[in-house]
């Protein structure tokens, strides 16, 4: 593991830190974490190191044994199929009442985000996947059951580290950005039903396109 000696903690908590390191690939699935490896590398002690290990460990992305310590938890088929399921349930509980009741500001924010999607084109996966997850962010920002839009992020959040091992054909990627378009044309045009359609469409995409390739890597 390098040593970056880096301030990122003095910008962004030390939880988001090193899940961001997960979630791009720097920290790989059944890697060990070392405590004075990793507090050298976030320039931190070893205490808050521990805590925060505990904190992934209870929210599944760190596996703590007695014997190993700390490793980055591997991802598998039916973590992501559990998270799928769930936002199958979500995403149109979302995207309908943003249909119904964003107002054109709000609707144009989202267009930007699918403008910066498409643009960030060729800067690799990492980029992407943090774009997507703020277009997305962004149909549920508004809305008035934070307690359903914390549990999206979460799940979100949970998403974007487990596939970080994953690719993103060019086919699945067209259609991405092709779903993305149908959600904006539904919200200006205030349709619901269209707007669960699309939604539907493309979680049922996210997830065969992933468990196709957790199948053929045997995870």
């Amino acid at each position: 593991m390098p040593n970056r000696g880096t301030n990122r903690v003095d910008e962004k908590s030390l939880y988001d830190a090193i899940l961001d390191d997960i979630s791009v690939g720097r920290l790989i699935g059944g890697q060990r974490l070392k405590i004075s490896e990793l507090a050298d590398r976030y320039g931190v002690s070893a205490s808050p190191i521990r805590e925060t290990l505990r904190q992934m460990q209870g929210e599944g992305f760190v596996e703590i044994h007695q014997n190993r310590g700390a490793i980055v938890k591997q991802a598998d088929a039916s973590t992501i199929q559990n998270i799928f399921e769930i936002l199958q349930l979500l995403e149109p509980y979302f995207v309908r009442w943003f249909a119904e009741h964003a107002q054109p500001n709000m609707v144009d924010e989202v267009a930007e985000a699918q403008e910066r999607i498409r643009a960030c084109t060729g800067q690799g996966l990492p980029k992407f996947r943090k774009l997507d997850a703020a277009f997305h962010g962004l149909i549920c920002k508004h809305h008035y059951n934070s307690v359903a839009a914390e549990t999206w992020r979460k799940l979100r959040n949970a998403l974007n580290v487990h596939s970080a091992p994953l690719r993103i054909s060019p086919t699945r990627l067209k259609h991405i950005q092709e779903e993305h378009d149908g959600l904006v044309a539904a919200f200006r045009a205030g349709d619901p039903e269209k707007a669960e359609t699309v939604i539907r469409k493309h979680v049922e995409g996210s997830f065969v396109q992933m468990s196709q390739q957790m199948r053929a890597l045997k995870l």
